[in-house]
């Protein structure tokens, strides 16, 4: 299973990073969240959005989602099938909503949407998910493949952990941040649970300007910390 990080970055502009977006290639390719720059780096990454087997949305916020539509117009324009697309609850009328905004595109978008719950399992060919509800200030999913989760965006707690030997984790605040909706060092040092590897993405400046400290920290804790640019890909 390989996976790509397309884009590792945040709402505002960190060392010019695309917003969150990651590439899943088994015998399918599932694209994890599309922020905005999703749909450039995929071509960079060497795809096309006519390659997309399914879409998985963590949640509904501009930096996890902004290009959906944009991809959704690129595949009927490139005469693509329609795509599965897999979002926290709320799917089906947030994508009404738009085209009620965006009119012109009604009836022409080939895509399926399907709303899971906490616990939800799935499969996509041969790789089976399984949806984690996380802690946001929307609903928001993780996803669960084969020891690895990707976060989206959450406070790290116990219980999302179960089973989890490698994480891409959102990693916002720096020490002393306050874990709310998002995750800071200390929080997830203390809920990591059985992780050994993390890729850290998703910094807001403070974070990532202080990614050695941060990855110093873990590592006395036992969780080997890598800090993904957009385009890396790695083997799972």
């Amino acid at each position: 299973m390989k996976i790509t990080f397309l884009g590792t970055g945040v709402s505002v502009n960190v060392a010019n990073k695309a917003q969150q977006s990651i590439l899943i290639e088994d015998d399918k390719l599932v694209l994890v969240d599309c922020g905005y720059g999703a749909m450039l780096r995929l071509h960079q990454a060497g795809y096309d959005v006519k390659d997309l087997d399914a879409i998985l949305l963590t949640h509904f916020h501009l930096d996890h989602c902004g290009e959906i539509m944009g991809i959704l117009k690129a595949r009927w324009l490139s005469d693509a099938d329609e795509i599965a697309i897999y979002t926290p609850k709320g799917g089906e009328k947030g994508f009404e909503a738009f085209l009620q905004a965006f009119s012109y595109l009604s009836g022409k978008l080939r895509y399926r949407i399907y709303e899971l719950k906490d616990g939800t399992s799935f499969s996509i060919g041969s790789m089976r998910f399984s949806a984690r509800k996380t802690v946001h200030s929307v609903e928001s999913l993780a996803y669960f493949i084969n020891g690895l989760l990707i976060s989206g965006d959450t406070c790290a707690f116990p219980e999302l952990y179960h089973d989890v030997d490698v994480a891409v984790h959102e990693m916002s605040l720096d020490f002393g941040g306050n874990a709310d909706f998002h995750t800071s060092p200390e929080n997830f040092a203390k809920n990591a649970g059985s992780i050994s590897k993390a890729y850290l993405i998703h910094l807001y400046p403070p974070a990532y300007l202080n990614r050695k400290k941060i990855a110093g920290f873990l590592e006395e804790k036992g969780i080997k910390t890598y800090f993904p640019d957009d385009l890396e890909r790695i083997e799972l």
